[in-house]
């Protein structure tokens, strides 16, 4: 027992306690002898109030208001939303008189990063004040709480402000290497002579010069700055610089790559062995290796050890990555009374054997659907880097009305159906397949790549029977002008694209951008019965945010879609949006405008009293009274997809623990028909219309509801769990929708009121077919889902 150990105690328990705001603390050692010779020894504390910030007061300055020099102060300025004004101080910080003197030095470090080289925080003073108790809003259980009572310790901080300096010269010694190094320092450091002197300037200039020496292999290069202030208000800059040797890399070593080759890797590194170290050349390789999704994301300052042999000059490197899962198995299957059995297999690879190869087979065989999709992608075609890969895939749905009927409902209501009669029902079947080639070529050293893809593929539709088949011939010919499913759907593509990327992971990207730039082309020379141009051009940006860890994420997107040749973009080709892939808070594919097309219908005639007119037919050799109908020219209300698409979004991502992510975020869209004459009608039917209702003058052309084409935001928040099986985010997000739609359209008057043969007609055909449409969009929405939005 030593009683100098005890009270050393005693001293250090306060301390920690006055370092949270416990600054009237008292801790009292109590010893008690225990016969024969031991002690116990209680250390008796009295935490006393607890210190809050109270009032800071700035003296002395002049060239920043109060609050521009508090918000300096980091450990004691209150907590709030910066530079909000009225949200700055919602509350105080515990007050921690250790912590004093380092806001005081980050005053002067605020001051000499705005040309105030000599100032600096003098003295200050603190006066304690205690506070009565209060109440605070307690949840749960929602109750007022009453709080004890306090101290609040005012800040008094006086300030000498000194001069405002500028740069004078800046002069180099000990320079070998640059015979002109001043031609580089006003882009180096960012001021020039005559600018404000700025302290932070200079220090992101002297890493820039570090890294400007790094790039011709001087790794150890040390730039020393001497200031020389002068009365004229100027500061003379002098760089005392130690160049080192120059360090060339003599081996390269790679750890924790179990699966991938070595070739692979090292493939991706603009660096050799024998070469000069070059900086900014393993800054890029880093940013390769990154781009590839295998490995953990690396940082440049942990990612490699690097090991100097000062003797002969050379460096060697030990890269450590850490893989990433690579291989996603499903498997699932099912039997079902209604829908049959089915069962589904799929596989897929980002690195195949370690060689870096894409692998996917999705399979999924039963009943009613049966998908099979495979495709193969090499990033280095004959070890050169020369991406080539493949797809094809094949489909059939078969689509029977009793069981698609009986599923909806959720009853068997197939015996039902088949009473009817299998003529009378809506069967059929479809068909797909296609392949795509593509191509892609990086652009001499630099992150940027050109690609070509060819694609074609073939769908159709075979009727099981008659009956199918005259619903198919008459939807085509009452509806949108295009190909027919029943003789075959040929779409046959080139793609041509470009794009540069400096995303620094595809997965969890934290910084960097991408351009991406296309222009699909169908149809004409190439052969098929689709004729379109699509051209898309895409911008996507990542930045760090305001916080360690926080990333700015956004995007931008626009696309269009039209025909030529004398033919139109399919209905299928059109644009649709709404969903978790463009505008969060929408349903999916429901932003989309809606026309009106032209079309007939059948009212009943009705006497003058309202009562129905009946006329006499011959039904089976026998004389009949039937109610009257007559056809008459409307306008039928369709919604349809766009043909020109803008699309905006932004996040704000915060990880909260692991691989949780919190994101706030904010998208807005429209999609629109730019092109009217592009959305015609099947010139028969429109012929047919015309020649029934000669009165009617229909065009070949929709009216577009203008409505329906507005500008689409939503915003909210979203909460991002990354899932390594998957290698992508389970999503919850909650949505709210600023602007909507939410309207009654009025269809336009086709039928003149002279067809009719009395009032009472006209007013039966206007309920029935001159009646408002209703566009009701939800004002928010709460989904999950699996992938990114961007």
């Amino acid at each position: 027992y030593e009683q100098a150990r005890v009270q050393r105690a005693a001293v250090v328990l306060k301390e920690f306690l006055a370092e949270r705001g416990r600054q009237f603390a008292t801790v009292t050692p109590e010893v008690r002898q225990i016969p024969p010779s031991s002690v116990e020894v209680n250390l008796r504390v009295d935490e006393g109030a607890k210190v809050k910030v109270g009032k800071i007061e700035i003296l002395g300055n002049k060239a920043f208001g109060d609050r521009a020099v508090r918000r300096a102060m980091a450990n004691s300025r209150p907590i709030g939303i910066p530079k909000s004004i009225f949200l700055e101080s919602l509350f105080s910080k515990t007050f921690d008189s250790t912590k004093l003197e380092e806001d005081k030095d980050r005053i002067r470090m605020f001051y000499s990063q705005r040309g105030y080289f000599l100032a600096r925080a003098t003295e200050h003073t603190v006066t304690m004040r205690d506070t009565p108790p209060g109440r605070i809003w307690w949840f749960p259980p929602m109750i007022w709480k009453k709080t004890k009572p306090g101290k609040k310790a005012d800040i008094t901080v006086t300030m000498e402000e000194g001069r405002l300096y500028r740069l004078g010269k800046i002069n180099f010694t000990g320079v070998k290497q640059f015979k002109t190094l001043d031609v580089f320092a006003p882009g180096l450091f960012k001021m020039d002579t005559g600018d404000i002197f700025s302290t932070e300037k200079l220090g992101k200039g002297l890493q820039e010069l570090s890294k400007l020496y790094g790039n011709f292999g001087f790794i150890d290069a040390v730039a020393e700055p001497d200031f020389d202030p002068r009365p004229d208000g100027t500061i003379d800059l002098t760089l005392n610089i130690d160049e080192g040797e120059r360090f060339f890399v003599r081996r390269i070593d790679f750890e924790g790559n179990n699966t991938t080759r070595d070739k692979v890797i090292r493939r991706e590194l603009l660096l050799d062995e024998g070469d000069v170290y070059n900086t900014r050349l393993w800054e890029l390789s880093i940013l390769r290796l990154n781009q590839l999704g295998y490995f953990e994301a690396l940082k440049e300052e942990e990612a490699a050890q690097m090991t100097r042999d000062t003797r002969n000059n050379t460096i060697d490197i030990t890269l450590k990555v850490k893989e990433r899962g690579r291989n996603s198995v499903s498997l699932n299957g099912g039997v079902s009374g209604i829908a049959g059995s089915f069962i589904g297999f799929g596989y897929a690879t980002n690195n195949f054997l370690g060689l870096g190869e894409t692998l996917s087979l999705d399979a999924q065989l039963g009943d009613r659907v049966r998908n099979v999709t495979f495709g193969f992608t090499e990033p280095y075609f004959l070890d050169r880097p020369m991406q080539l890969g493949f797809t094809v895939y094949t489909q059939r749905f078969n689509f029977d009305q009793a069981r698609e009927v009986s599923l909806f409902s959720g009853r068997n209501l197939i015996p039902l159906y088949e009473s009817l009669g299998r003529e009378n029902l809506l069967n059929y079947v479809t068909n797909g397949v296609g392949a795509t080639v593509f191509w892609s070529y990086p652009l001499r050293r630099s992150f940027a790549r050109i690609s070509l893809t060819y694609g074609i593929d073939r769908q159709n539709v075979r009727t099981l029977n008659s009956a199918t088949n005259d619903q198919f011939q008459f939807s085509n010919f009452l509806n949108f002008d295009g190909p027919n499913q029943l003789t075959g759907i040929i779409t046959s593509r080139v793609v041509p694209s470009y794009q540069y990327n400096t995303i620094d992971h595809p997965i969890t990207p934290s910084r960097g951008k991408s351009i991406f730039a296309s222009v699909s082309v169908a149809g004409g020379p190439l052969g098929g019965n689709v004729n379109t141009i699509e051209p898309t051009l895409s911008f996507t940006y990542f930045r760090p945010g305001l916080k360690r860890g926080h990333v700015i994420g956004m995007r931008l997107l626009g696309r269009m879609i039209a025909g030529y040749g004398g033919r139109t973009a399919p209905p299928f080709n059109r644009v649709f949006m709404g969903g978790e892939n463009d505008v969060r808070g929408f349903e999916i594919w429901s932003i989309l405008p809606a026309v009106y097309i032209p079309s007939e219908g059948v009212t009943e005639v009705l006497n003058d009293d309202g009562s129905a007119r009946l006329q006499p037919v011959i039904i089976d050799g026998e004389r009949q009274n039937v109610i009257a109908t007559q056809r008459i020219p409307i306008y039928q209300f369709i919604p349809t997809g766009g043909d020109t698409q803008g699309l905006a979004n932004f996040e704000y991502r915060i990880p909260i623990v692991g691989p949780v992510v919190l994101a706030g975020f904010f998208d807005a869209g429209t999609n629109r028909i730019s092109l009217p004459n592009q959305l015609r009608l099947n010139p028969g039917r429109v012929a047919e219309l015309n020649f029934n209702h000669p009165g009617a003058a229909f065009e070949n052309q929709s009216q577009v509801i203008r409505a329906t084409q507005q500008i689409r935001t939503s915003t909210g928040l979203e909460l991002q769990i990354m899932m390594p099986v998957v290698n992508a985010p389970f999503r919850l997000y909650w949505a709210y929708n600023p602007t909507i739609v939410r309207d009654f359209f009025q269809p336009p008057l086709a039928a003149d009121p002279s067809l009719f043969p009395n009032q009472a007609t006209m007013l039966r055909a206007a309920q029935q077919f001159a009646r408002p449409s209703s566009w009701f969009e939800r004002r928010s929405m709460f989904r999950f889902t699996i992938s990114r939005t961007f």
